[in-house]
């Protein structure tokens, strides 16, 4: 009997190993009956809801940000234009007078070039 004690631990190590190969064959039909497979399923389900949630709402500040930095870009142009038009209107003011007093300097030019004429040149 002692003698057939290596044989036994022999055929239990065969054993063991077709065991081993049956369970791993036949894995995902012993995971279901755990119920390993589903709680695995639903953990995936959520993580992807959790996902597409947060997409939604990444989604939604990109579009809000969006929509405020277009606002806002419209409200500067705005405000540009009506700053450029004033000063547009204040250059053509100033080229007026300049153009006045331009001819003012003219006259007084011809004034003075007629008293130099007339009474010489004063120092």
């Amino acid at each position: 009997m002692i003698k057939q004690i290596p044989e036994i631990y022999e055929i239990l190590k065969y054993v063991g190993l077709v065991i081993g190969a049956i369970t791993l064959w036949f894995k995902d039909a012993i995971a279901m009956k755990f119920g390993i497979k589903k709680n695995n399923k639903d953990l995936e389900k959520s993580s992807l809801n959790n996902l597409q949630q947060n997409m939604d709402l990444y989604q939604e500040l990109v579009d809000d940000l969006d929509a405020r930095y277009k606002a806002r870009i419209e409200r500067l142009q705005q405000e540009f234009d009506e700053s450029f038009g004033k000063l547009q209107n204040e250059l053509n003011e100033l080229r007026e007078v300049n153009r006045k007093l331009n001819s003012i300097i003219e006259k007084q030019k011809k004034t003075i070039q007629k008293y130099v004429e007339k009474y010489g040149e004063l120092i």
